[in-house]
């Protein structure tokens, strides 16, 4: 009775009128499951190793963007094109830092959600906002260069139209990210290693053709497009620079030639 009593409570989170024999069943099964997916133990060395990177990681990343930020912000000489754009990686950088490195670190060596649960729609939601905000500007710091070498007789991005591809940049990266917000939520599972319930952040999408469609989309944002104006320019670039005779080069040559004329005219 006593063992009944026993099974009766380890499945409390079962139905009450469970027989004895179900009970037995569920605890071969858990016994089973228990093995097969037995968790890997990380020493606490390790771990402590893990959480001081990962803590040294956000923190230098948070300081070092803001003071980027802040010479770029108050310094007049510092404010050129090309530094706006890097205090705008350096902004989205210093997002990451705040609201998802430390979040997202936590609940993966927890495996387990324990902060708000409106931070489990904010990690990822800022997490793929910074990764568009600066692979987007990459891409256009990219292009700028482009012009600048390809055509140097022409001004480049003037500081009005920098600051209006940023508002394009940044209104493109929040709305790509906006269905992390609407589908990520904390809900209760069933962790078969532990054998209770416990809250995981997880995305729930509306649909099984969503998430394909979403990661496609993504694919070609983050990855294809500015690879391809990426590759582009820099090649281009490079070719221009390396590839090509310097400014005067015809000049120089036609007086060398002169001069080797003129010594075995003498």
């Amino acid at each position: 009775m006593s063992d009944f009593s026993e099974l009766k409570s380890m499945f409390s989170d079962f139905p009450e009128n469970l027989t004895k024999e179900e009970l037995q069943y569920l605890e071969h099964l858990r016994y089973n499951l228990s093995k097969k997916y037995e968790p890997v133990s990380v020493s606490t060395g390790i771990l402590t190793i893990l959480i001081i990177l990962y803590g040294s990681i956000s923190v230098i990343a948070v300081i070092g963007n803001a003071l980027v930020i802040f010479v770029v912000l108050y310094k007049r000489n510092m404010q050129t094109v090309t530094n706006v754009f890097i205090a705008n990686l350096a902004l989205a950088d210093v997002a990451l830092g705040l609201f998802t490195i430390p979040f997202q670190f936590h609940a993966a060596i927890m495996q387990r959600w324990v902060v708000a649960d409106f931070m489990c729609k904010v990690a990822p939601f800022v997490k793929n906002l910074s990764v568009n905000v600066s692979i987007l500007t990459l891409t256009v710091i990219a292009f700028d260069r482009y012009v600048a070498v390809m055509y140097p007789l022409k001004a480049g991005f003037r500081k009005q139209v920098a600051f209006i591809v940023l508002l394009v940049i940044w209104v493109l990266s929040i709305s790509s990210s906006v269905p992390d917000l609407l589908y990520y939520k904390v809900n209760i599972i069933f962790d078969i290693e532990i054998w209770t319930k416990k809250p995981f952040c997880d995305a729930q999408w509306p649909s099984d053709v969503f998430p394909k469609f979403y990661f496609s989309y993504f694919l070609l944002l983050q990855y294809v497009v500015p690879l391809t104006i990426i590759r582009f320019s820099y090649i281009r670039v490079a070719y221009r620079i390396w590839g090509s005779k310097a400014p005067g080069y015809e000049i120089q040559k036609r007086d060398h030639i002169r001069s080797v004329h003129k010594k075995k005219v003498r």
